[in-house]
């Protein structure tokens, strides 16, 4: 993660929190997909559930029956 983004101790509370959706919501993420996450600035404001609704919203398209 580019230091452009928070402290370190910013930074590693963001990639807590992607971990942490991740590891609960694995449904969410396709299989046959890698996914990179890049923090954007206003990231360390971000909480467990702004982030999973994000990415909700982002599933939707992510399904392969979506791209059809």
């Amino acid at each position: 993660m580019t230091k452009k983004v928070g402290t370190a101790v910013q930074r590693n509370r963001i990639k807590r929190v992607v971990r942490e959706v991740f590891r609960r919501n694995r449904q969410l993420f396709p299989h046959s997909h890698d996914l990179v996450f890049i923090a954007k600035r206003g990231a360390t404001d971000i909480d467990y559930g702004s982030l999973l609704a994000e990415l909700q919203r982002a599933a939707k398209k992510l399904r392969p029956e979506a791209a059809q």
